[in-house]
C-alpha cells in the first residue's frame, strides 16, 4: 500500500556514494585493468580478454546464454564478490545478438523487428539484475572520439543511452597515461568520503568550479583590503 505524507518542512538533499558505474575509454586505455582495483571484482567477459589476462570471472565471448547470465548473478555475490563486471557491453550486446540470430545478425532475420525487441528486451533485463544485486556495478564501454572531439560509444545509440540513466556516474581513461577522470556524476562528494578505487579519479568540472570559487574569493578579499587602505 503507498502511504502519501505531508510535504516536507526541511529537505535535505543527499549525494549517495557511486555504486553503478560506467568505465568508458578507447581500447587499450586500461579500462580493465583500472577496474581490477575494484573491491573483490568478477568479470562477466563477454570479449574474454579479463579471463585471458587471469582475473576472476567467466570467460563468455565464443557463447553465451542471456538467461545464464541472470542466473548467474545472485551466484556471485554468494560467493564473496563485491564487484560484478559487464566487460564489455558492446560484447554482450553482439553476444545477445548471436544467441538469438543462431549466431547471424538481425539484419538478415525475417522479422527484423521482433529481433531488435528481444535484443532491447534482453539487454534491459541483465542490466537491471545487474544493478539491482547490491554489488558495486561496473559496466565497461568501448568508446572513440569522433572529428569535433566528442566521444561515442561502439554500442548502439538506443541502448547506450537506456543504460547512462540507471548509472551514478561515468568514469573516462584517458588513453594517453592511463588517467581516470570523472565524465558526469549524479551527486556531489567529498574527497575523503569517496572508496580508496575512486579516491584517486580526476573530476575536471569540480576542479574547475573549485579554481573560480577561489579566484573569486581572492579578487573579493583584494578588492576589501583597498577599500580598507582608502578609510
Amino acid at each position: 500500500m503507498i502511504t502519501i505524507n505531508k510535504p516536507s518542512k526541511d529537505i535535505q538533499l543527499k549525494s549517495p556514494l557511486p555504486n553503478n558505474i560506467m568505465v568508458s575509454g578507447e581500447a587499450m586505455a586500461g579500462k580493465t585493468t583500472f577496474v581490477g582495483d575494484f573491491p573483490t571484482p568478477f568479470f562477466l567477459s563477454f570479449d574474454g580478454n579479463a579471463v585471458k589476462e587471469g582475473r576472476d570471472g567467466v570467460d563468455l565471448h565464443d557463447s553465451m546464454s542471456w538467461r545464464e547470465v541472470i542466473d548467474v548473478i545472485p551466484q556471485i555475490k554468494s560467493a564473496g564478490y563485491k564487484t560484478i563486471v559487464i566487460d564489455t557491453i558492446e560484447d554482450l550486446l553482439d553476444g545477445i545478438e548471436k544467441e538469438i540470430t543462431n549466431g547471424g545478425t538481425i539484419a538478415d532475420m525475417s522479422n527484423s523487428f521482433t529481433g531488435w525487441s528481444n535484443l532491447n528486451g534482453h539487454f534491459k533485463k541483465i542490466i537491471l539484475e545487474v544493478v539491482k544485486s547490491d554489488l558495486t556495478a561496473v559496466f565497461i564501454a568501448r568508446t572513440t572520439t569522433d572529428a569535433d572531439g566528442e566521444i561515442q560509444s561502439d554500442a548502439r545509440a538506443k541502448n547506450f543511452s537506456w543504460l547512462k540513466g540507471r548509472i551514478d556516474g561515468e568514469i573516462y581513461i584517458i588513453k594517453d597515461g592511463h588517467k581516470p577522470e570523472w565524465r558526469a556524476h549524479r551527486g556531489y562528494w567529498k574527497k575523503e568520503e569517496l572508496p580508496p578505487h575512486l579516491a584517486n579519479v580526476a573530476d575536471p568540472e569540480r576542479e574547475g568550479q573549485e579554481r573560480k570559487a577561489a579566484a573569486l574569493a581572492r579578487r573579493e578579499a583584494l578588492l576589501n583590503k583597498k577599500t580598507g587602505d582608502k578609510n
